[in-house]
C-alpha cells in the first residue's frame, strides 16, 4: 500500500506546551494588538521572561499561530480568562488545530483508547502509534530518531498538562468546561470531543 506523503510534526519539537505565554498572548490579541505588536511588546517588556530576544520573538509567532488556528474570539477568550483547566483543555484544541501531528495523535490513538475502554497508555502504546505513523507516512519513514524521541516526550506532556493522561500512565476522563465542550459541539467537531473522551462523541 502506496504512503501518504505528509504529516508534519518536527516542528512541535521545538514549541512545547506553553499554556501560560499563550494566555499573555491571547489577552493581548482581545485588547487589539496585531501579531506584529505582540511579537514587539513581548520583546521590548520580555513578557515571557526569557533570556534572548530571538526565544522571544519565536515564541510569541508560536502563540500568535495557536490563537489563529483557534478561529474563534470565544474560544480566545476562555484560553485568556477561563479557569486554569478550562484553559488547558483549550491549549491542547489550540494546538490540534495548529498541527496535524497534535491532530491525528488526539483523534486516533487517544480517541481510540477511549472508545474501547482501554484507559492505560504506556511507553509501549507510544512507540506503537509511532512505528504505525512510519509505515503509513513517508514524511516519518526517514525522520531523525532524536526527532521522534522529542516528539514523543512532547505529546506525553501535553496530554499530562491538559489533564487526559495521569503521571501513572492511564487516561481519565477529561471534566471539560461548559463553554469549550458548547464550542466544539456547535462546530460539529465530534472528533477532538472524542479525543477527550467524551463518551456520546465516540
Amino acid at each position: 500500500m502506496a504512503k501518504n506523503k505528509k504529516l508534519a510534526g518536527g516542528v512541535m519539537t521545538r514549541e512545547q506546551w506553553l499554556l501560560k505565554e499563550t494566555r499573555i498572548v491571547a489577552r493581548m490579541r482581545l485588547d487589539g494588538a496585531s501579531e506584529d505588536e505582540v511579537i514587539e511588546k513581548t520583546q521590548t517588556e520580555n513578557l515571557f521572561q526569557y533570556p534572548t530576544e530571538r526565544m522571544l520573538r519565536n515564541i510569541a509567532g508560536v502563540c500568535n499561530k495557536r490563537i489563529d488556528a483557534l478561529d474563534d474570539e470565544r474560544l480566545v477568550r476562555i484560553m485568556a480568562f477561563g479557569m486554569p483547566s478550562a484553559a488547558a483543555q483549550t491549549n491542547l484544541y489550540a494546538m490540534m488545530s495548529a498541527y496535524p501531528l497534535m491532530r491525528h495523535f488526539m483523534t486516533t490513538e487517544i480517541a481510540r483508547h477511549y472508545r474501547e475502554l482501554d484507559y492505560s497508555f504506556t511507553r509501549t502504546d507510544m512507540n506503537a502509534y509511532f512505528t504505525e505513523l512510519t509505515a503509513e507516512y513517508e514524511s516519518f519513514a526517514t525522520i531523525a530518531d532524536s526527532t521522534v524521541t522529542k516528539l514523543k516526550s512532547v505529546l506525553r506532556r501535553c496530554l499530562l498538562e491538559a489533564g487526559v493522561l495521569t503521571k501513572d500512565g492511564y487516561l481519565q476522563r477529561v471534566l471539560l468546561d461548559p463553554d469549550f465542550e458548547d464550542i466544539l459541539h456547535e462546530r460539529k467537531d465530534y472528533a477532538a470531543l472524542a479525543a477527550f473522551g467524551e463518551r456520546e462523541a465516540l
